[in-house]
């Protein structure tokens, strides 16, 4: 009871209600139902809403996405080919309706517990985005070479946006980034990205552009735990060439 009266005090006196979760699916069997459930079960001080697009699975995830669809706050939406992790995010933001808006992979590499801190950041503080940042930790490296390409794709990003905004964000790429929901609804509309990793660059460039009176979107930077998947695992990363797009990426959106 004591700790129902402090979640009760504490959602009176938070600024934010509700938080979107926007995910991703595809041929997440492996995974998808463990990590729906951490969701769920997750305390993170706030309202949750689920947006799942499914992305025309071929494994079980439509069959493990049925345990979940009488859920009321979980919406189960399919897309009938497959369309990219960055169409298929821009589907789901315009479904949502939190006051914050955060993407979530569909495995397991993030906690969403660290949710938490972003959240509790929105509601003492006044920010517009809270980014989250795995070289802030030290995490779990499998790859050194993805790891340092992202290290310095999000090098480059930052030096791009913190010359255009004063907004220094330290990794650009990562997956946790939580967005008031009118500014994330309104970018969303506007995302052209159809590559499938190309939501995560576009999204930084348009933020980094918006001006509300006048003034750039202020930023904050929490450290994250990230445990990440090898290939083996499903992970759908292709170094190389989504590393020439990243770049490529990065000064298409931001010029």
């Amino acid at each position: 009871m004591h700790n129902l009266i402090k979640v009760a005090v504490y959602m009176q006196k938070s600024r934010y209600q509700k938080l979107s979760f926007v995910i991703p699916v595809y041929n997440e069997e492996k995974t998808l139902e463990t990590l729906l459930n951490l969701i769920l079960s997750a305390d993170l001080g706030i309202q949750k809403e689920l947006i799942i697009i499914n992305d025309c699975s071929t494994d079980r995830t439509g069959e493990i996405l049925k345990k979940f669809s009488d859920n009321p706050i979980i919406k189960i939406v399919a897309n009938d080919v497959n369309m990219g992790k960055s169409i298929s995010v821009k589907r789901g933001i315009g479904m949502t309706s939190g006051d914050l808006v955060v993407v979530q992979d569909a495995d397991l590499e993030y906690d969403p517990q660290d949710l938490k801190k972003f959240v509790d950041i929105f509601n003492t503080q006044s920010v517009d985005i809270v980014y989250g940042n795995r070289f802030a930790k030290r995490n779990e490296v499998l790859y050194w070479h993805v790891w340092l390409g992202n290290m310095f794709l999000s090098f480059v990003s930052a030096l791009i946006t913190g010359i255009r905004a004063g907004m220094w964000i330290r990794d650009a790429h990562v997956c946790y980034k939580m967005v008031k929901g009118d500014i994330m609804r309104d970018l969303g509309r506007k995302i052209t990205s159809t590559s499938g990793f190309g939501f995560d660059t576009e999204i930084s460039a348009r933020l980094s552009k918006v001006k509300i009176n006048g003034k750039h979107l202020k930023l904050a930077q929490v450290p994250v735990s990230y445990t990440p998947r090898t290939m083996g695992d499903g992970k759908k990363l292709r170094p190389v060439t989504d590393g020439l797009k990243a770049l490529w990426e990065i000064l298409k959106y931001n010029f």
